[in-house]
């Protein structure tokens, strides 16, 4: 029985027939303060200036409007294809440095000094020809990527949970994430693991019972903690 192509695109309907929407009313922006003090962070351990700045896959556009708010002389364009949550962008400040668009970047000619991309690529079919489509918009690029593959994950339900709640068709490692990005020829200029749990209180009784766990096994090691129980992502600075 043949696959219809449509039915292989699915999974990207749901950001634009509120299904999303229904699982993530908010569109994770009580994440965003969090999210935004990773970008900042790595723009400023790498001495990045830049005059204009694309944010993929900005969702609700809170991470852009606060990026816009404390670098006012940069231009600040929020992208994503998501009708969903053109509702939220009206909510934004309105900034002089700061515009969101549904267009698909990889249709513009613009060029940016920087891209950043955060949690996107696991909700990216082919993210392998996404991530080099990107290249053709900018030479700098900061990534923010979840690490799902991770014991405690494996062994429940949680990669199953990833994938219906919150849209991910792809799960990484530390290792598999730094891999993917070298192999579509991005060049790792600084990377770090940010434990989001830190900054995030718990959002269900399960990120709650975990954890002491993940604190407890954090005094082992980022890199360790990240392995066996999770909660941390991928901050990237990469060049091509």
């Amino acid at each position: 029985m043949s696959i219809k192509k449509d039915e292989l695109l699915i999974k990207n309907r749901i950001y634009n027939n509120n299904q999303y929407l229904k699982n993530n009313a908010n569109w994770h922006q009580e994440d965003s303060p969090y999210k935004f003090s990773i970008v900042k962070k790595m723009l400023k351990q790498n001495n990045i200036t830049l005059s204009n700045c694309a944010d993929i896959g900005c969702g609700a556009g809170f991470i852009t409007e606060l990026l816009a708010k404390e670098y006012l002389e940069t231009e600040f364009i929020g992208f994503d294809q998501s009708t969903d949550v053109q509702k939220f962008w009206k909510k934004r400040s309105k900034f002089k440095n700061l515009i969101f668009t549904n267009k698909d970047i990889r249709k513009c000619n613009k060029i940016f000094d920087l891209i950043i991309c955060l949690d996107v690529f696991e909700h990216v079919e082919d993210y392998f020809g996404f991530l080099k489509d990107l290249q053709k918009s900018s030479n700098r690029f900061i990534f923010n990527i979840p690490l799902d593959m991770n014991v405690m994950k494996i062994l429940t339900n949680g990669i199953k949970l990833a994938r219906t709640e919150v849209g991910h068709l792809h799960y990484f490692s530390e290792y598999t994430a730094i891999e993917t990005l070298k192999d579509c020829g991005y060049i790792i200029k600084d990377s770090f693991l940010s434990p989001a749990f830190l900054s995030i209180l718990p959002r269900n009784r399960r990120q709650l019972a975990v954890l002491p766990f993940r604190l407890l096994t954090l005094a082992l090691g980022k890199s360790f903690s990240s392995r066996v129980f999770g909660g941390q992502s991928l901050v990237v600075y990469a060049e091509k």
